[in-house]
């Protein structure tokens, strides 16, 4: 255990509320995404301990500030009865699967706001200054008018409108609660090119998410599912008519006996399949490769690692250095391609 996890446990013990980032916490733990594992473990030892976080560490940016208090005494876990003690408590809740809008980066930024009674050309500086397309109109933190853009602003004048405050380009703005899930909240952006994110907690405005931020959003998490379809197909190519049917077979889970007998060529492979087979040296040699068959699955282990962390749809994607992992393994199965022909 981490001895700021155990500075924290001692402070919420003396009636302190200490605070840190869920990147800082996960970093305490050993970990830099919240998979499931990880967090169960956290879950654990947070309820060990009688500490909850607020907000809710797995629902917010992974940036986002969350506190450490005790669990209030209506909150905590009733005692399980006898009867069921010893019995294995549930893995998984389907609300553990949504990618809240909260999540994002953008949902957290804060917003750059005008006044209804400031003039259109305090406005427009702003948008040139920080090359924004809208900005939130605002009387308040709290008290969200609606909003301006080039937009509205650019509609206003061909109709000859005379613009002088704010107020006079104007616009409807819709908000949604930084509660809502991400797949749910993709229409709104669509429909409006941009919402507000307001927090469920003090009703703030929180940040805004525009079409831009959401088109980025689902390309950083598709580029790994494509990156790693890419390296399955590359893989493929590589055993493909290289091993009889029997010695797919062989490395698959014995206990399974339904789905070894299905196995009729590479193709019916899991991508840990792929590694078993070309770890025998055995079956190594039948590639005809002159290269290191340990450096070579060692990479290609990394490759499965970070292929299980995709697959299970990591909230907080993965970072770089697993980018650089696949897009060189996958150049590496390009040159070995290529040295083939």
């Amino acid at each position: 255990m981490s001895k700021e996890f155990e500075e924290v446990k001692s402070d919420v013990a003396e009636g302190k509320e200490p605070s840190t980032t869920v990147r800082e916490l996960l970093r305490w733990f050993g970990a830099r995404r919240r998979r499931t594992g990880v967090v169960k473990r956290i879950r654990n030892e947070l309820d060990d301990a009688g500490i909850v976080t607020t907000p809710d560490f797995t629902k917010v940016w992974i940036d986002a500030e969350i506190s450490f208090s005790k669990i209030p005494e209506a909150a905590a876990p009733a005692a399980v009865p006898a009867e069921d003690q010893g019995q294995e408590e549930p893995q998984f809740s389907p609300q553990d699967a949504s990618f809240l809008i909260s999540m994002l980066k953008a949902a957290n930024c804060g917003v750059i706001a005008v006044n209804p009674q400031d003039t259109v050309e305090k406005a427009i500086t702003l948008m040139l200054a920080h090359d924004f397309s809208q900005l939130a109109v605002m009387s308040n933190e709290h008290t969200l008018k609606g909003a301006i853009s080039w937009k509205t602003i650019g509609k206003r004048l061909s109709h000859n409108n005379e613009l002088t405050e704010v107020k006079d380009a104007i616009e409807p703005a819709v908000a949604i609660e930084d509660t809502e899930p991400l797949f749910k909240a993709t229409r709104l952006i669509i429909d409006h090119e941009f919402v507000f994110v307001r927090s469920s907690a003090d009703k703030k405005v929180t940040g805004i998410v525009t079409a831009t931020d959401l088109s980025e959003q689902f390309q950083f998490l598709s580029e790994p599912f494509l990156l790693i379809g890419q390296i399955e197909n590359q893989i493929r190519v590589l055993l493909h008519g290289k091993f009889e049917v029997e010695a797919l077979k062989e490395i698959c889970n014995d206990a399974d006996e339904a789905r070894k007998d299905s196995i009729q060529s590479v193709a019916d492979l899991t991508f840990g399949e792929y590694l078993r087979l070309i770890q025998k040296p055995e079956n190594w040699e039948k590639l005809g490769l002159s290269i290191d068959r340990s450096v070579f699955c060692a990479e290609m282990d990394q490759v499965r690692e970070i292929r299980n962390d995709v697959m299970h749809f990591d909230p907080d994607g993965i970072d770089e250095g697993q980018y650089d992992q696949l897009r060189r393994f996958s150049r590496l199965m390009d040159e070995l391609d290529a040295l083939a022909q």
